[in-house]
């Protein structure tokens, strides 16, 4: 087992190695440190962290394979009340490594690939894109879990709801209406 806070890039000699020797990395990453998920959320602090755990091994097929498992949260807004929103993160899957796409095209089904860059694993890329696919598309607090956390609110939803008021954005856009067409008709 090695254990590392950052390996950058894997090269084709040393993840050869890996792979025989079944060996796994540990390794953890800010959520501001990837890119794209950082950008998700513009308040983003150090704080937040992923950790991944990669256990390479021999596959079928004799392609090399990594046993991926992230774990962690990434801080989102919740599209509901726009308020601060700590997605819980735990994926756990299976990679194949390929070279090439044409590798990835030719693999008995049903297999995850990962394509190496350059013939090097990049593992926060890894980690980035598996955490990404497993992100909701609207992330939003929880309607059973007020706020997403205990005595919280529940994005301003129940009480309006319970305050009795009718909510109608458009209710006077009809009397806009009326009035440019009769202004159009002078």
């Amino acid at each position: 087992m090695r254990t590392a806070m950052v390996v950058e890039r894997i090269g084709s000699a040393e993840l050869k190695d890996l792979v025989a020797r079944g060996s796994t990395l540990d390794l953890s990453f800010p959520v501001s440190s990837l890119e794209r998920l950082a950008a998700l959320s513009p308040a983003v602090g150090e704080g937040a962290r992923l950790t991944a755990r990669f256990t390479f091994r021999s596959g079928s097929e004799g392609r090399p394979q990594v046993h991926l498992v992230v774990a962690g949260g990434v801080p989102l807004v919740c599209q509901r009340c726009m308020e601060p929103l700590d997605v819980p993160v735990a994926v756990d899957v299976l990679l194949t490594l390929v070279a090439r796409d044409a590798e990835a095209a030719g693999l008995a089904d049903p297999f995850e690939t990962v394509l190496l860059a350059d013939g090097e694993l990049v593992p926060a890329q890894v980690v980035e894109d598996e955490v990404l696919a497993a992100l909701p598309l609207v992330p939003k607090h929880s309607a059973t879990t007020p706020g997403g956390r205990p005595g919280g609110r529940t994005c301003g939803l129940e009480e309006q709801a319970n305050s009795g008021e009718m909510h109608r954005p458009l209710a006077g856009l009809a009397d806009l209406l009326g009035r440019g067409d009769r202004q159009g008709d002078e």
